[in-house]
Order: structure tokens, then C-alpha cells, then sequence
């Protein structure tokens, strides 16, 4: 059996991969799409434990990361425009760290509600 850590786990590296390859495309909608990025996870983790979080939560949070990925964004363009050949790694590393860190954030939360918990896949 898998418990509900080691399936979210496991999915956060596939958010983050997802982010970091998204965010080395230049547009200028990266921070929106890793926002739509970070609040599937956010919601999609919640699912894995059975205790998605609601609407109002979701779109709360989502909102946070927006905002706060506006800011990473500026940072992230500051140290491209200082160090221009490793640019888009800098981008990548940025969004990549962010979103294992959201990810991570959010299993513990849900650790310390359900510790242990097993994963029961759902058709």
C-alpha cells in the first residue's frame, strides 16, 4: 500500500518539473500560469488526503500566489538581467523551489491532520 505522503510527494515533483519547464517559456503570462500551476496542486493534494479544500479556500490562495509570484517574477528578471547566459536557470530553479515548497508546506499540513494516512485511488 501507498500512503497519501508518498503519493503527494511524488506528485509535487511532477508540479514542480511542470513549473520550472513553464516558466523557462519567456511570456508574459508566467506568473499567472504558475499561479494556475501552484492552486491545481494546492487543491489536487487535498484530494489525495480526501479533504479537498473548498472553493473560497481555492480561489484564496490562489489569489496569494499570483501575488506572490508577481514578486518572485521581478526577482527572477533581476538576476537574469544580471547574470543574462544563466537566466533562464535562474527562472527555472526560482519557480521549481517555489513550487516544492508550497507542496511541501501542504503535505505536512495534511500530515499532521491524517498522519499516516494510506492512499485509496479513486475511479
Amino acid at each position: 500500500m501507498i500512503t497519501c505522503k508518498s503519493e503527494a510527494k511524488r506528485w509535487v515533483h511532477r508540479y514542480a518539473a511542470a513549473g520550472a519547464a513553464f516558466s523557462a517559456i519567456p511570456l508574459p503570462i508566467t506568473s499567472a500560469g504558475l499561479a494556475t500551476i501552484e492552486t491545481h496542486m494546492f487543491a489536487f493534494i487535498g484530494e489525495i488526503y480526501g479533504d479537498a479544500p473548498g472553493a473560497v479556500v481555492t480561489a484564496a490562495a490562489g489569489g496569494s500566489f499570483a501575488i506572490v509570484g508577481h514578486g518572485l517574477k521581478w526577482l527572477a528578471l533581476r538576476g537574469s538581467q544580471l547574470l543574462p547566459v544563466v537566466g533562464p536557470a535562474i527562472k527555472m530553479g526560482i519557480a521549481a523551489v517555489v513550487i516544492e515548497s508550497i507542496g511541501h508546506g501542504m503535505v505536512q499540513h495534511y500530515e499532521r491532520k491524517y498522519p499516516g494516512k494510506m492512499f485509496t485511488r479513486r475511479t
